[in-house]
Order: structure tokens, then sequence, then C-alpha cells
């Protein structure tokens, strides 16, 4: 018996190391490696449904053509970004009226004040108009002036702009200087007498603030007109039709159960695998490279920035499902094609497998391209998968599958 037990450690030992060995494994084990690298520096971002946060439903209006829509969503893009600091931000046109935003941990009112008005600045002295926002050139991060007890924005126009600011100061006798952004009025004062004389005079002033407030209450308004004005004016009036928010608890819940069906799937699968072959081995082969092909699919995710959401999770477990599939074609083929040469076997496996590839890609293409929402998500993570498993995870399986069989 003890005879029986060492040769039984020697011949395991023996193929772990023709496993470790194998050009194929080896290739298996690079990309398993380099994703969790990046999983673990990067991380997975993870999508709106599991996050938390916004979907908001915009209206133009009217219909916008292709150029138009494409301004409108940059624009609205920058300032989510640079106002709110948020990464998932997703913004897709729908017809040639709406715009939908999805955006993960946002909450919709405070993504409404940025992407619900257009952004135009007019600035006028008196009731005439000295310049409007499409004539800054500058748009400086905004502070607060100790001096003044206010936050401001500081921005400096072009010398048409400047000219004509002069020139309407002193028209209108260096009246009040209104600022209004969207038509309501967001700061008013009077030129100081050293401006007064300096433009009296001849002098071109470029460089203004537009204040926002005292020390207690104008910070956030100086940060978001920031935004705006760097972002530039909309093309067209938008209204914030609709708005839908999920919280960070609901978004929990689901990301804990979409995690419990892909388990219960994936052991569903072992156990309809070990049923059949009732071998343990050929479970664990099963078992290593569906675990490996999940992790790739992750770090190819953490790679792109693409975030993990319920439709991705689904795409997890279609492609993780597509693989098992690939991966009992494999053994059958080995198992029941007993009179033909083990090479011979493999390539006419794969003839299938690589066939089953393509008609997937196929399918999962036109999803990705006129894909809405969640469809994207889930074509996305089935690509990476199913892909991953033709050229990296599947050879690395019959190569173990082959080696289990010769011992």
């Amino acid at each position: 018996k003890m005879l029986g037990s060492s040769n039984g450690i020697w011949r395991g030992a023996k193929m772990l190391e023709q496993l470790i060995g194998d050009r194929k494994i080896q290739i298996l084990m690079v990309f398993v490696t380099l994703s969790i690298v990046l999983i673990t520096f990067r991380g997975i971002s993870t999508g709106l449904d599991l996050q938390g946060g916004s979907l908001i439903q915009i209206q133009t209006e009217r219909p916008l053509t292709d150029e138009e829509m494409d301004r409108v969503v940059t624009i609205m893009d920058e300032r989510l970004r640079g106002g709110l600091k948020v990464k998932d931000v997703k913004l897709k046109p729908w017809g040639d009226e709406f715009v939908l935003a999805y955006i993960a941990g946002v909450d919709p009112i405070e993504a409404g004040k940025l992407i619900g008005k257009p952004g135009q600045l007019i600035v006028k002295i008196g009731n005439m108009t000295a310049f409007t926002g499409d004539e800054l050139t500058r748009i400086d991060p905004f502070g607060y002036e100790a001096q003044f007890d206010n936050w401001g924005v500081p921005f400096t126009i072009g010398d048409e702009a400047a000219k004509r600011f002069r020139d309407v100061s002193i028209a209108t006798n260096f009246d009040v200087v209104y600022m209004y952004l969207d038509d309501i009025e967001v700061n008013r004062a009077p030129l100081s007498s050293t401006l007064q004389k300096e433009l009296a005079s001849g002098k071109i002033v470029k460089s203004m603030v537009l204040e926002t407030g005292s020390k207690d209450e104008g910070m956030e308004e100086a940060r978001r007109i920031e935004v705006i004005l760097r972002s530039g004016a909309l093309p067209i009036k938008v209204e914030m039709v609709g708005s839908f928010g999920i919280s960070a608890t609901l978004g929990e819940g689901f990301k804990n159960d979409a995690m419990t069906a892909g388990l219960l799937a994936f052991m569903g699968v072992i156990a309809v695998i070990y049923t059949r072959y009732r071998r343990l081995e050929l479970v664990g082969s099963v078992l290593i490279t569906g675990a490996s092909e999940i992790i790739i699919i992750f770090g190819v995710a953490s790679l792109i920035r693409w975030d993990i959401d319920l439709p991705a999770i689904a795409g997890i477990i279609a492609a993780v499902g597509t693989g098992v599939d690939n991966q009992i074609v494999i053994l059958d083929e080995i198992l029941l094609e007993k009179g033909k040469s083990i090479r011979y076997r493999i390539k006419n496996a794969f003839f299938i497998v690589i066939g089953s590839w393509m008609t997937l890609i196929a399918a999962m293409i036109p999803l990705f391209v006129i894909g809405f929402g969640m469809l994207k998500g889930f074509a996305v993570t089935t690509m990476i998968g199913a892909t991953a498993g033709v050229f990296i995870t599947r050879p690395a399986y019959a190569r173990m599958v082959q080696l289990i069989l010769k011992k």
C-alpha cells in the first residue's frame, strides 16, 4: 500500500511537471497572472446597477442633425466627467430628440444641474450686450477671493470682445455690469472707479471674474459655472424630462444576487460533467479553465476600463457556459474517436469549436454596434470570454485532457 501510494504521488508530480512545462498551459498561466495584476492595481469598475447612480432622460427642443447630436453628447460628457468627477458615464442618443445619461454614483438632481442647462453666458452693461460666452478665450479654475469674501470664476475674453466691452461701458456711462447664464442673472457689479478711468482712457481689459457668492454659499455654484463655461454652450435648449435613481444598497443586492447565480450555475455545470464522465481530474480541468476564463475577462475589462454591470455578468456566465460546451465537445472527440490519432481528434474538435466561436461573434457584433444599454455590456463580456477561450483556455484545456488520459 505504501509503495502504491508513493507511485501515485510520483505519477501525480510527474504529470504536474508535464502540465507546467507545456507551452499552451504556460500561455494560459501568463494571461491569468497578467489579469490578476491588472485587477489588483487598476481595479474593476462597476456599473450603474451595481454601484448605484442615476439614469437621466434629456429632450432637445427640436430634432437634431447627427453633427448637432454629437456636439450635445460631447458637451454633456465633458460636464459630467469634469464637474462630478465620475468615470462611469454613458451618454446614448435615442432618436434625434433624446439623450439618455447613465451615471454611476451620482444623484440625478446634481447631474441635472450640469447637463440640463444650455450654458449660454451673456454679459451686459446696463441694457447693452458687451460679449457672450462664445468669446471667452480662457477659463481659470474657480477660487476664493478673501479680500472681497467671494468665490469666483476668472476668465479672459478676446480682443474684439474686450473692445466692445470698453465701448459699451463708455456708451452706457459705466452702468452696472450684469452677467446672465441661460437668461438667469448670476452676477451684477458696478465698475470700479479705477477700471472706469482705464476704460475711458481707451485701455482694453480682457481679464474678468464672475463672482458667485460668499465664502459659505458660493463654492458649489462657482464649481458648476466653471465646468459649464469650460465645456461650452449647448447648441440647443434641452430639458430634463425624467430621471431614475438606483441606491447603492440596491446595487449591492443586485451584485450579490448575480454572483450567487453565477456560482450556482458553475456548480451545476461541474455536477453534470462529473455525472457524465465520473472522473474528478476531468472535472478539475474544467474548473481550472473556467475559473481562468473568468479571471481573464475581468482582467481585460480592467485594462479597457469597461464597467461590470448586471448584463456584463450575464455575458460572463454565457461565455463560461459556451466554454464548458466547447470543452465537452473536445473531451467527447478525444474519448469517442479512439480509432484515430489524438492529434486528429483534437484538430477535429477545434474545427467545431472555432465554428461555434465565429457564429457567436457574428451574433454579438450587431449587439455591440447598435446595442443599447444592457445589450452592449452583455456583448462585450461574451466576446471577450469566447475569444479568450478559443485562443487561450481551450488549447490549454485540450493539453490537460490529453495528459490526464495518457496517464
